[in-house]
């Protein structure tokens, strides 16, 4: 029976984005994208399966990996590999050979697993028909196991809920745990908690080991805390900015192409570009700051008793330049921020070029690539956040130059032709 207390919080991360990351260059691979994407059990697919859409359904066979997001997913079918699951909900009845790993904000699993399940969501629900047959990670705002783990189990959650089999050691970080009937634990129960846990071993709760209360972590498990959370956060930004540039696509899609092709071609002028708008976006947010002291300072002048022509001139000038430089300020937060996204469509258009020649400028699969190695870059000490400062400058400078040549185009008499625009997008 393994030790519980290995570092899986590194892994875990890993776990869901070393997939996506390498599935363009392991085997055969099909490409779904649809609004709604249906599986049905008449349906086999032979090769691994990258699917985006609205809703996802399996019901059929999969014989590789399936990587799916979606704002919904439901897999009740037959995925001989691994499932990785980006959702909004996850429903998981059907039967994975491999691990399963998902970032979701509510999952329901009542299946089988036939590896590891890796799952970090706000709600996590492990049904009483779920077999895991290898260890648990789990790490939620509720975690409700109810299902049966062949090895290990930790949850890292603020309330969970045990009332399954698992017939390794548990490890449990939680303000608030309860072991309810009729939960059995065949090894050691080791649990991380200001408030001393609710067992109710009168009623039927059985654990085999020892069971041993930690109010308070070594520093040791704190660090660990710490570089998981850490973890977490990383990808929550990451599908945040994936998010967020595929509404970019969705909206603007011909200013995307043009600000890619900006940044292949014009990589100088777009670094000049995108320095020209920090200097703005730096004295903007000066001039906020300045407007909001002098909003409070002509205030005070108003209500004094001898100062209220000063005041309401000091006042009227903050006014009339809060919602100014606001507006500023935000546009350029907006535009740097529009930068890395331009900056990650272009490295994972270059990396799948690589590996499928007919790659193209927009496509979502390459965005989540090229995010996916920025987060690796920006997550170094230091050197992160320079690497992250020069893609949002450079990026944003590309945007601008960008728009400026499609409102040119725009402007331009009909009867000249316009510059052929790169191909759409694909899965």
């Amino acid at each position: 029976m393994k030790s519980t207390h290995s570092p899986y919080r590194l892994f875990l991360f890993a776990a869901i984005l070393i997939p996506l990351i390498t599935a363009g260059s392991i085997g055969a691979i099909t490409f779904e994208k649809e609004d709604n994407i249906h599986i049905s059990n008449l349906h086999r697919i032979d090769d691994d399966l990258i699917a985006w859409g609205s809703v996802i359904t399996v019901d059929g066979l999969i014989e590789g990996d399936l990587i799916a997001g979606a704002y919904t997913v439901n897999t009740n079918g037959h995925i001989r590999g691994s499932q990785n699951v980006f959702a909004y909900t996850f429903t998981h009845a059907g039967k994975v050979d491999g691990a399963l790993r998902a970032f979701v904000n509510r999952i329901d699993v009542n299946g089988y697993v036939g590896r590891s399940m890796m799952v970090s969501g706000q709600e996590i629900h492990v049904g009483e028909k779920t077999v895991i047959e290898k260890d648990a990670v789990l790490l939620g705002g509720s975690v409700y196991f109810d299902g049966m783990a062949r090895e290990d189990v930790e949850i890292t959650a603020g309330a969970v809920y045990i009332s399954g089999v698992i017939h390794g050691n548990v490890v449990l970080k939680a303000e608030n745990i309860n072991i309810l009937p009729p939960a059995f634990i065949e090894g050691n129960l080791t649990y991380y908690s200001e408030n001393e846990a609710f067992i109710d071993e009168a009623s039927g709760v059985t654990i085999v080991g020892e069971t041993v209360w930690e109010p308070k972590e070594a520093d040791a498990d704190k660090d660990k805390v710490g570089l998981f959370t850490q973890s977490v956060v990383g990808i929550s930004k990451l599908l945040a900015a994936f998010l967020f540039g595929v509404v970019l696509l969705l909206l603007f899609k011909r200013y995307a192409a043009e600000s890619i092709k900006q940044l292949k071609t014009n990589f100088a002028v777009s670094t000049a570009t995108g320095l020209l708008a920090m200097i703005i976006f730096a004295i903007s947010v000066i001039i906020l700051m300045i407007s909001g002291i002098l909003v409070i300072t002509g205030l005070a002048l108003v209500y004094s008793s001898d100062g209220s022509p000063a005041g309401g001139l000091v006042l009227a000038l903050s006014i009339f330049m809060v919602p100014i430089t606001s507006f500023m300020t935000v546009s350029g937060g907006v535009l740097f921020y529009s930068g890395k996204i331009v900056f990650a469509l272009l490295i994972g258009y270059a990396l799948m070029k690589m590996m499928k020649p007919g790659a193209v400028y927009l496509g979502r699969f390459q965005m989540l690539l090229g995010l996916a190695i920025l987060a690796v870059l920006c997550a170094v000490p230091y050197v992160g956040f320079i690497v992250y400062l020069v893609i949002s400058i450079i990026g944003a400078g590309a945007i601008i130059l960008g728009v400026k040549n499609c409102r040119k185009d725009s402007e331009a008499p009909a009867t000249l032709s316009a510059p052929p625009e790169p191909p759409g997008e694909t899965g």
